[in-house]
């Protein structure tokens, strides 16, 4: 790619983010300058003069927080500004799992008993809780401010109130709420706001909220100031699971979480610590266990995404504009996190509910272009309380209404969304050529720090035959492009073969720079592939003998491709063969392509090329092999899924059938080359013992020694067995099914 064409690149995606030629300063150079006047944040005002008059005289202050990453971060910034100048400050974390979001009653009334404040202060929640601040006030002679950044009701609490989004613009208005808390701070200090900029920022990246004007310049500067490493808490944290330099990437995927954690799975209230804290053997502890919390929670999530998907097999869900879901006994802490995974699965706003005493309480998460909040507020009837913003959204909900609303808030999302049609998008990135410079990579880094509103920019690239080599034991893929480009794909490592096939495919992927003993190179991660032609004959032959070694017998009915053109929604074509790919490509116009297995568990209308042993098709309402399985299918298929089979077999296997002597010498020269390449691909294999017998006779010798279990195939590698039996050829399905049909 030239310069002059790489410049056009950076210039397009700029514009795409909506900053013009005058703007690329500001953006390229975040200031603390360019921040929004603080005359032109409502409420702002009232708020700092009543927390400066607690602070002048000796008031007790409690700060109100939240549980989760955002509320602990901003508790964090305000309790350390307050008690740097000598106030006499605590904080109030409530639990998620008594207690819930928010204000409670029942929290007041214990913090009057215990610390008999004079003031307290919410961070990141209160717009709602107008009763609580009644209660507070009246009740128990309490002063109360609220600060937060959540959508604000008709309604507002009688005190002073500092929400961004009670402010017309040009005031910013999608600050988090540890945005919020250091707004605040800077009202009253601007100079002593700026050490808190590394807390604001993690929060900032962490509660996904738009990295444009404001936040980018907080997340920004903060950044800088957190891999300055002041302090001792959050570097062990990152030392734990950072390398090197902090980006937003690692606070997204690796800082945050791990701070979300703690609230998710037990109580949150140590966790503030970590951001003030001195004392070594105190922080020590309290970083193992965020770890141990966030381990748990990493499973906790696994294991109710699993249960979800579950749930849904089956089920209409390509009918459904929103999922709702409901079992007495989720873990309330994973329910946000776990429809994120759904999200992203389904394609489609998703709400989790479960049973919170004698209620039930959900988590929603939502797609770009449906409002979520919009869509529960016009169910506001059927639910006792809720809140949120337009991504995200919690409700209470009595369990007898659960039915009603899932109807009601689908008849919602389609009334108000009707061009709102979920579906799998494969990624799409700018067109470039390739190779790239390691100059064009280092010019990217100047979008940094990217995140929701400013997303890291992704490229894409036709391909056609490749010649990436494995490495990481055969786990992953890198192909050099030149001398300062490469290519890598993590987890890829079954994909080879057809990488370095001559068939079309469209390479997604972002880029970065990297420096390895002294060389600047320009790194392409990639994403995904996606297949623009089906995989050539040889590949599909390998498949589909890999399907039948040691497969059990399935059933399926005979199917013409009248009868293919007939099936309605929920469609998997597995494709075999190139007669089969053939067919597909008939029949199967505006299906997704995939190959080795489905791109989620949502069953799209799929053509799946060159399906991989265990691939689970339980989604699918109907599975059609488009050539005839030999023994069977290694595939998972769900209980109420119609399976089909045309009457097509593969032609490239025709007298391509070993002979018993051919295999005894086949199993010889691949047994020697086991021996010296554990998990060695079936290409290394041929190349090493069967080019003298073409690719379909050897490939159908090694799926039998598979279906004897005296070879291991596995994640696309072939092993040797620890202890190998003797066994007879006649024992082997495949082989005899082979002879049936190819060898007479």
């Amino acid at each position: 790619m030239t310069q002059s064409e790489e410049k056009s690149i950076i210039e397009r995606l700029l514009r795409e983010r909506g900053i013009s030629k005058e703007e690329e300063l500001k953006f390229f150079s975040p200031s603390l300058d360019d921040l929004t006047p603080l005359k032109d944040y409502a409420g702002l005002r009232e708020a700092a003069k009543r927390l400066l008059l607690a602070i002048r005289e000796k008031q007790k202050i409690v700060i109100y927080g939240d549980y989760d990453c955002d509320g602990l971060c901003a508790t964090a910034i305000l309790y350390e500004y307050l008690t740097s100048l000598g106030a006499d400050c605590g904080y109030y974390i409530p639990d998620r799992h008594t207690e819930g979001y928010g204000i409670n009653f029942d929290a007041l009334a214990d913090i009057a008993e215990r610390e008999f404040p004079d003031l307290i202060i919410s961070v990141d929640c209160g717009i709602t809780s107008c009763e609580e601040v009644r209660f507070a006030q009246e009740v128990l002679g309490i002063d109360m401010i609220i600060t937060d950044h959540h959508e604000p009701p008709a309604e507002l609490p009688d005190c002073p109130v500092f929400d961004p989004k009670l402010s017309a613009p040009p005031a910013y208005r999608d600050l988090c709420g540890a945005g919020v808390a250091f707004t605040l701070v800077r009202a009253l200090d601007k100079k002593a706001s700026e050490n808190f900029l590394d807390i604001a920022a993690i929060a900032t990246v962490a509660d996904v909220v738009p990295l444009t004007r404001d936040n980018r310049a907080i997340v920004s500067l903060g950044l800088a100031q957190l891999n300055k490493r002041r302090r001792r808490g959050l570097n062990m944290l990152m030392d734990s699971c950072v390398r090197g330099k902090v980006t937003s990437r690692d606070v997204a995927f690796k800082l945050g979480p791990r701070i979300n954690a703690t609230g998710r799975v037990e109580t949150a209230r140590d966790t503030v610590a970590l951001f003030y804290e001195k004392d070594a053997f105190l922080l020590e502890t309290l970083v193992r266990n965020i770890n141990d919390c966030n381990e748990r929670r990493k499973q906790f999530t696994r294991d109710l995404t699993e249960a979800c998907v579950e749930k849904l097999q089956g089920s209409d869900v390509l009918e459904k504009r929103v999922i709702v879901l409901y079992d007495p006994y989720w873990d309330d802490g994973v329910l946000g996190i776990t429809a994120s995974r759904l999200v992203e699965l389904y394609d489609r706003p998703v709400i989790l509910i479960t049973d919170s005493g004698a209620e039930a309480k959900g988590s929603g998460r939502s797609v770009e272009g449906v409002d979520i909040l919009d869509c529960v507020r016009d169910c506001a009837s059927y639910l006792v309380k809720f809140g949120g913003h337009k991504r995200a959204c919690g409700i209470t909900i009595k369990k007898t209404l659960i039915k009603e609303f899932d109807f009601i808030i689908n008849r919602v999302c389609k009334l108000k969304y009707p061009d709102f049609k979920p579906g799998f998008a494969p990624l799409k990135g700018v067109d470039i050529s390739l190779p790239v410079s390691a100059e064009f990579a280092r010019s990217l880094e100047r979008f940094e720090p990217c995140g929701e509103g400013n997303p890291r920019p992704v490229f894409a690239a036709e391909m056609q035959k490749g010649s990436f080599t494995r490495m990481g034991g055969g786990a992953h893929l890198k192909e050099s492009l030149s001398g300062e480009c490469e290519m890598v794909h993590f987890f890829a490592g079954e994909r080879a073969q057809w990488y370095n096939s001559a068939a079309k495919k469209r390479f997604v992927f972002s880029i970065e720079r990297s420096v390895f003993q002294n060389v600047e190179r320009a790194s392409l991660g990639v994403a995904d592939a996606y297949p623009l032609q089906a995989p050539p004959a040889q590949l599909l032959t390998f498949s589909y003998l890999a399907l039948g070694a040691g497969a059990e017998e399935i059933k399926a009915e005979e199917i013409d491709e009248e009868g293919i053109r007939a099936l309605k929604g929920g469609i998997c074509l597995v494709v075999c063969g190139a007669e089969g790919a053939a067919l597909a490509e008939r029949v199967g116009a505006g299906f997704v392509r995939a190959v080795g297995r489905p791109y989620t568990p949502c069953p799209y209308d799929t053509v799946l090329f060159c399906p991989e042993p265990g691939a689970d098709l339980s989604g699918f309402k109907s599975v059609v092999f488009m050539q005839r399985p030999l023994t069977g299918a290694a595939l998972k298929l769900g209980a109420q899924s119609k399976v089909y089979v045309t009457g097509v077999s593969p032609a490239s296997l025709k007298g391509e059938v070993p002979s018993y002597e051919e295999l005894g010498e086949i199993y010889k020269a691949v047994r020697a080359a086991l021996r010296l390449k554990e998990g060695a691909s079936a290409a290394g294999l041929f190349n090493a013992a069967g080019k003298g017998l073409g690719w379909e006779k050897f490939c159908a010798a090694l799926f039998t020694f598979v279906d004897l279990g005296i070879i291991i195939y596995k994640d696309g590698g072939f092993s040797l067995p620890e202890k190998v039996e003797k066994r007879e050829l006649s024992s082997s399905g495949l082989y005899r099914r082979l002879q049936e049909e190819y060898d007479g």
